[in-house]
């Protein structure tokens, strides 16, 4: 059964890609394209003296909106995220409850001193979101830096990432990975 796709954006700095990022990321990735789940970010994941929410409680109350195991939910937000290894994450993923969320926040042009540029901000956005759908599908990240897969830990590195898979974990994507019965 093929997997369903949520896009949440969780504030208003994101609403104007949620329709053609789950365009893109259904196209990309064969998902059925879902609407119609509304959320924010919650308050208890803001950490004030870093100024920036941790992901992990966000995953955590993305789950719950779920209806199926069947449901994947990306959530986009504006706000800068961190997880407790790292002082930034541009994005965050659960494998096991298929949730993940996206931050624009440190993919702007902008926030390095450089002109706006929606072009460049939707192509790291599609890099991000389509990393952590291949989270949410299960796969790891790769050691192959010609695959979307590699980590990405700056912005030049992930300009440098490309937007598609290596021969490994495309294998991965295709190949069935648990039979129900």
């Amino acid at each position: 059964m093929h997997e369903r796709l949520y896009i949440v954006p969780l504030d208003d700095g994101t609403r104007r890609f949620s329709e053609w990022l789950l365009s893109e990321l259904c196209r990309k990735f064969n998902l059925k394209p879902q609407s119609g789940i509304v959320s924010r970010l919650p308050e208890e994941a803001y950490n004030a003296k870093l100024n920036q929410y941790y992901a992990n409680p966000i995953l955590s109350k993305l789950e719950l909106l779920k209806g199926s195991d069947f449901e994947m939910i990306l959530a986009l937000t504006e706000e800068d995220l961190y997880t407790p290894n790292k002082n930034f994450v541009m994005g965050q993923a659960n494998s096991v409850s298929h949730t993940a969320i996206v931050s624009i926040f440190r993919i702007k042009p902008e926030f390095y001193g450089l002109p706006e540029d929606e072009q460049l901000l939707r192509t790291r956005l599609l890099n991000v979101a389509s990393h952590e759908t291949g989270h949410m599908l299960g796969l790891k990240n790769c050691n192959n830096p010609e695959c979307q897969m590699n980590e990405a830990d700056t912005v030049t590195e992930l300009d440098n990432r490309p937007d598609t898979f290596c021969t490994n974990c495309i294998l991965n994507l295709t190949l069935p990975t648990k039979v129900k019965i």
